[in-house]
């Protein structure tokens, strides 16, 4: 009898939780579904204040069975006449990589008048790794805005084809060549492929002792696996003494490497 008494009570508290659980789920779900709502309602305010909020608040949906509702509205955001609305929608975007907005994505990248836009656009393109994309990357190579550039250059050298870096072997040529640092690293950082071409840049980097710290690591990462020159080798076997420790383990792995890879 004892253990009867046991059983229903158990019973009793099982069945309680899984009406309050699916009471609580009732109400979760009302309460996401009037959040959406109240999102798009406030997105048609003429406070950009106002519209700019309303996205975030659905943005956190975006993995949710509410998704599509949410990444509609984060979509119409980027017609929206305020750039800094824009460019959080593109932000969102990045995350997100709906398929749907892709095509609009390309579309602010090439002829949005705000070079900020131009750039998350290009960053958020980047994400695709699309073929598809590669023209508007090329196109993108042609700003004056550094920025705009590196996101163009990054993206090109991002795409899902393990050809795609060789068909673009001389636009990446004169990155590492650039002025800009920054266009040089986002090039370097970005390699996958390996040619002689390449190697002479990145030895001239490594033996330059003017290189940026920033740079002489980005070079010493991409130069592991190459048959490294003789003048290039006691570059690096110095550099096995340097002060930052980063660079003297990458100095390491690249002499350890060098002697088990075939030459070009």
């Amino acid at each position: 009898m004892y253990r009867i008494k046991i059983l229903l009570i158990i019973i009793m508290q099982v069945t309680l939780l899984i009406s309050c659980s699916s009471t609580a789920k009732f109400s979760d779900d009302a309460e996401i579904q009037n959040s959406i709502k109240t999102a798009v309602n406030n997105y048609n305010s003429d406070n950009w204040e106002i519209r700019l909020k309303s996205i975030r608040s659905v943005s956190k949906y975006s993995d949710s069975i509410y998704a599509k509702n949410s990444i509609l509205l984060v979509i119409k955001a980027l017609d929206d006449s305020h750039s800094t609305i824009r460019i959080e929608a593109l932000k969102i975007l990045r995350k997100i990589k709906a398929p749907a907005a892709e095509e609009k994505i390309r579309t602010i990248a090439l002829t949005d008048m705000n070079s900020n836009a131009r750039y998350y656009a290009f960053t958020a393109l980047g994400e695709y790794r699309n073929i598809s994309n590669e023209t508007a990357f090329i196109k993108g190579l042609e700003s004056r805005d550094w920025l705009v550039r590196e996101a163009a250059l990054t993206g090109l050298m991002g795409i899902n084809d393990p050809e795609i870096q060789f068909k673009y072997i001389d636009i990446i040529l004169n990155a590492m060549k650039d002025k800009n640092i920054s266009i040089k690293l986002a090039c370097i950082s970005n390699l996958t492929i390996k040619d002689p071409l390449i190697y002479s840049e990145l030895s001239n980097i490594i033996n330059n002792k003017k290189s940026s710290l920033y740079l002489l690591k980005a070079a010493l990462k991409q130069i592991k696996g190459y048959k490294i020159d003789d003048k290039t080798k006691s570059r690096v076997i110095s550099l096995l003494t340097h002060r930052d420790k980063e660079v003297r383990i990458l100095s390491l792995q690249a002499l350890k490497m060098e002697e088990i890879i075939i030459p070009l």
